[in-house]
């Protein structure tokens, strides 16, 4: 790899990645992917971010969409330390991250876009948590959205996600029912027996809303967990699905809420629920939808699972 000045430089810039081939099974494996497509601006920070968890059980695979603009290039400097790289003609989003994914062996998995980064500590954390709790098969945390420079705008996440509302519309923006929040993909994370349960396979085709397809194939078979802990990064840049008119995905998201069979509340419900949750307890404890959460328990060192009330 060629040499990076990394003096006062933020991270990931002032550290370094374990040497390849380091690997301690007494951690979880954990499985990360990313697809590459045009975004050499960002791609070498995304790929640091992970190789410089320095976590010494990782399986990290990148999948190269047929870049035309220098990211093979950048992502090359870091093949030693990948366990899989894949450069293909342009197939799109969801059929490269369906390769990535099928390639991976890891206990946990998850996916991380070639725009997006990971905090420092977030692979040792996730671990931690899915160790110290072996009956959660999903979680998300907090993320931190960041502008094209890399500066804070804001924390994203929620205390608790509800199934119900989940399928209520609940967290998908521009939807009756919206009333804020979504599940923040750059921060979640899963057990393999999980993506077993829900087909193992991710939408292929050229889509925009495969995550959310995929959050709905996990519900039937587990609870969402939140962390109120940022671990993921989001960037917002001209770039982004968003930007450029994300809300294209609200028709076909609101089909697939509607076509599951679960049971949902209406968006007015919703609202109106809502607003006496953040005014009166004992509204809360009557319409509150029931979620889980986890917390870190100082004196036994150790995480544990609480269910929460939510709007």
């Amino acid at each position: 790899m060629e040499t990076v000045n990394t003096a006062n430089r933020p991270w990931p810039w002032g550290c370094e990645p374990l040497t390849p081939g380091v690997r301690d099974t007494a951690w979880p494996s954990i499985s990360i992917v990313t697809p590459s497509y045009n975004q050499a601006a960002y791609v070498e920070e995304t790929l640091r971010t992970v190789l410089c968890q320095r976590y010494p059980n990782l399986e990290y695979v990148v999948v190269e969409d047929g870049s035309t603009d220098g990211s093979p290039a950048i992502i090359a400097k870091y093949r030693p330390w990948l366990s899989d790289y894949v450069a293909a003609p342009n197939r799109g989003f969801g059929a490269v991250l369906q390769d990535g994914l099928s390639r991976t062996r890891g206990e946990i998995m998850a996916w991380l876009n070639s725009d997006d980064l990971y905090l420092p500590g977030t692979l040792e954390t996730v671990a931690r948590i899915f160790r110290d709790c072996p009956d959660v098969d999903w979680i998300t945390g907090q993320s931190l959205i960041i502008d094209q420079m890399g500066n804070p705008i804001t924390l994203s996440g929620l205390p608790g996600i509800s199934r119900k509302l989940f399928f209520s519309g609940r967290y998908l923006g521009g939807h009756p029912a919206w009333n804020g929040g979504w599940i923040p993909q750059e921060s979640v994370f899963w057990r393999r027996r999980l993506w077993e349960k829900a087909g193992s396979h991710f939408l292929t085709e050229r889509l925009q809303y495969g995550d959310f397809e995929l959050w709905s194939r996990f519900w039937p078979h587990a609870e969402l967990h939140t962390v109120n802990l940022p671990l993921g990064v989001y960037r917002i840049h001209a770039a982004t699905y968003t930007h450029q008119g994300g809300n294209r995905s609200l028709a076909p998201c609101t089909e697939l809420l509607q076509n599951a069979a679960e049971t949902r509340l209406g968006a007015a419900s919703i609202r109106i629920r809502h607003q006496m949750c953040r005014t009166s307890g004992w509204a809360r404890r009557s319409f509150g939808q029931t979620a889980w959460t986890l917390r870190f328990d100082t004196a036994n060192r150790r995480w544990e699972r609480h269910p929460i009330l939510v709007s």
